[in-house]
């Protein structure tokens, strides 16, 4: 993973890749398991839903009623309905205004508010205004480790403290997407789309190590509490904001 790059051209192939892939069968570049249909779509969302959040959500002792939940990497909202139903409000953000207007379709909820960005770190929202933060199959597909850095700082400032983010990163220290053998397995089982795996000119991301995770939480007021799954594809990491 390469540590800095153009961050202009990385902005343009972000955000024109993924509304590209809005116009195009979307379903399978966001989920290519539950691609069939808008069934099958919808149950994999709820299905992850409660497997990443709402069975954890005890656990953080947070009643989701009372709280506030930004969703980075929302895409056509696949788990923001379950999001939305459970939270007080929802701050669903992505990069691609198209995959935006999806999820404002398929999600008609008005305790969701849908926001675009930039891509590159930028959250658009205020200081110490969010509970908790949820992100999955995102950054694995970023291919600049300073800009997964950077979400992971801003996720330190919107927070409220004693907030929690959970998100997953790729940690699997042999796979990366500029390789025959990474592209294959990307495709196949995180669901990147083809003409991304196929194109490392616009996304080459492989695995972040953890001291960079570790320092970019340090530096913004998180603390690690848990790691799970290291050194896989599929690493998990739960970071609470101080007092």
């Amino acid at each position: 993973m390469r540590l800095t790059t153009g961050k202009e051209q990385l902005k343009k192939e972000m955000r024109e890749g993924w509304n590209d892939c809005a116009h195009g069968p979307w379903r399978y570049y966001i989920w290519a398991e539950a691609a069939d249909s808008e069934e099958s779509f919808r149950a994999s969302g709820a299905r992850d839903y409660k497997r990443y959040v709402a069975g954890f959500l005890p656990a953080l002792h947070l009643d989701p009623a009372k709280r506030v939940a930004l969703e980075i990497g929302c895409g056509p909202g696949r788990m923001s309905e379950f999001f939305a139903r459970d939270f007080h409000a929802l701050i669903a953000l992505d990069v691609s205004r198209e995959m935006l207007k999806i999820g404002r379709k398929r999600v008609p909820a008005d305790n969701v508010l849908w926001l675009c960005n930039d891509g590159l770190s930028t959250v658009p929202i205020a200081d110490n205004s969010v509970d908790f933060i949820f992100s999955l199959s995102v950054f694995q597909q970023i291919p600049d480790a300073a800009t997964i850095a950077g979400y992971v700082k801003e996720a330190g400032r919107v927070l409220k403290p004693e907030g929690w983010f959970i998100f997953q990163v790729m940690n699997h220290p042999h796979l990366a997407a500029g390789s025959w053998t990474g592209s294959l397995f990307l495709s196949r089982r995180f669901h990147v789309p083809r003409f991304r795996v196929y194109k490392p000119d616009v996304l080459d991301a492989g695995p972040i190590r953890m001291g960079i995770i570790r320092r970019a939480c340090a530096e913004s007021g998180l603390e690690v509490a848990r790691v799970l799954h290291r050194w896989t594809q599929n690493t998990w990491i739960w970071a609470r904001k101080k007092p």
